[in-house]
């Protein structure tokens, strides 16, 4: 019982200690070419792109499944 009030006291400690020294950033105006790229952040999906030896670009879509790997077509 003495050990649980200890540790608890000691984590509330430090929870207090940590959050007290982290400061918010300031409030300032986003820029449009932020708010324009909002619409990646819901894409699961990207473009792996790259050229070959003759200078062709070439692009597959990918994504990660269920499991975690990623999926070229």
């Amino acid at each position: 019982m003495f050990r649980l009030v200890v540790a608890m006291t000691f984590a509330g400690l430090l929870s207090v200690a940590i959050s007290g020294t982290a400061q918010a950033t300031p409030i300032a105006p986003v820029s449009p070419g932020y708010i324009a790229d909002l619409g990646v952040l819901s894409d699961v999906s990207w473009r792996r792109c790259w050229r070959d030896r003759w200078g062709r670009m070439h692009c597959r879509r990918c994504w990660r499944d269920h499991w975690g790997r990623v999926r070229c077509w």
